[in-house]
């Protein structure tokens, strides 16, 4: 029996890295996924490999900081599977920059990918979670960021505190649906947005990833050990399953120690 079972869940930006493995562990813990992207490839390998695993689910290409898409979105996982009891916010991207020389464009970039879109796809999911006796819950992707700043990276440090906030309001607002909302404040995880920016992919222009100098310190204190997407995709799965009914507003701290 599996923790899930019975949920129908949906999780933004889930083609790769900390979405995905999330997506994955929860249709095998028994959950009907939506799996969303705003690039259709890795969202239909996502469901593919959910499916051939004996999962359910189905894929929904969606730019989330629009508000129409967002609403298709979660529309899309009452269609599919009759209804939307967890909804993990997890979509997000980095555009680095000191304080002086950051664009707008980096600066909107970021906080519409991590916050406006967390905000529209929970003001999306209202319609259907604020019932009496939902019980259902949303879990944020935050930071360790969010929590302490860091040079270089005041857009995503801002975003990533917003949520957190955000979080604390939905947790207050929908606790009379029996809705539970909670942050995860993640420290390094092993992603694309992590990975060494001399050999990072590019996207729109611009490669992701940490200078290799920059991550290595970062990973040193995390005791030199770095997350893995499937590690931190369990922390989800505590969240969203009735094991933590009783948590919510809460900002969890995951950061291997990088944050104390």
């Amino acid at each position: 029996m599996g923790k899930l079972d019975g949920k129908v869940a949906v999780v933004t930006g889930s083609g790769r890295g900390i979405g995905k493995a999330t997506a994955v562990l929860f249709a095998q813990e028994g959950a009907s996924v939506v799996v969303n992207d705003i690039d259709p490839a890795p969202a239909e390998e996502a469901v593919k490999e959910i499916q051939a695993k004996g999962g359910k689910a189905a894929a929904c290409v969606a730019n989330i900081t629009k508000a129409d898409e967002a609403q298709r979105l979660i529309d899309t996982a009452v269609e599919k599977f009759g209804k939307i009891d967890v909804l993990f916010n997890n979509a997000g991207i980095t555009r680095d920059a000191m304080i002086h020389k950051i664009t707008d464009a980096q600066w909107d970039l970021v906080v519409d990918i991590s916050l406006r879109g967390a905000f529209n796809c929970i003001r999306a999911a209202s319609k259907y979670m604020m019932q009496e006796g939902h019980n259902g819950t949303i879990i944020n992707a935050s930071s360790a960021v969010g929590l302490m700043g860091n040079i270089g990276q005041i857009n995503y440090a801002s975003a990533k505190a917003g949520l957190i906030g955000m979080t604390k309001t939905v947790a207050k607002e929908w606790a009379r649906f029996g809705v539970t909302c909670n942050a995860v404040c993640w420290g390094i995880v092993d992603t694309r947005l992590t990975a060494e920016k001399e050999a990072g992919e590019e996207v729109a222009g611009e490669k992701l990833g940490i200078p290799k100098k920059v991550r290595d310190q970062f990973v040193a204190s995390m005791g030199g050990k770095i997350l893995q997407p499937e590690d931190a995709a369990k922390v989800i799965l505590f969240l969203a399953s009735d094991d933590a009914r009783f948590i919510t507003g809460d900002a969890l701290n995951v950061s291997g120690g990088w944050y104390i």
